[in-house]
């Protein structure tokens, strides 16, 4: 028996940032097949719309002013650190 491949999968990535908080990343690697982006513009939105929403979740916590600057900075390093392993196909 196969199993069911989500239509989000391997579109995003969770990281650990720290006491128990996690944010979400692009995986630079969906983009071969179109990534989110494609999904959310021609595709079947529906189908990722608990992933988009983490990637929106995301990026507006380090834009609020619920952390400090240095907390936002620190946070954004950790992703793009993630985002360059995803890059290397990792």
């Amino acid at each position: 028996m196969s199993k069911l491949k989500h239509p989000a999968d391997g579109m995003i990535d969770r990281i650990d940032i720290g006491d128990g908080a996690t944010m979400s990343i692009i995986n630079p690697q969906s983009f071969k097949d179109g990534g989110p982006v494609w999904v959310l513009r021609y595709g079947n939105p529906e189908s990722i719309r608990f992933a988009a929403a983490s990637l929106l979740e995301s990026y507006d916590y380090l834009l609020s002013d619920n952390i400090t600057m240095n907390e936002s900075t620190r946070r954004l390093r950790a992703m793009r650190a993630r985002r360059k392993v995803l890059s290397n196909g990792k």
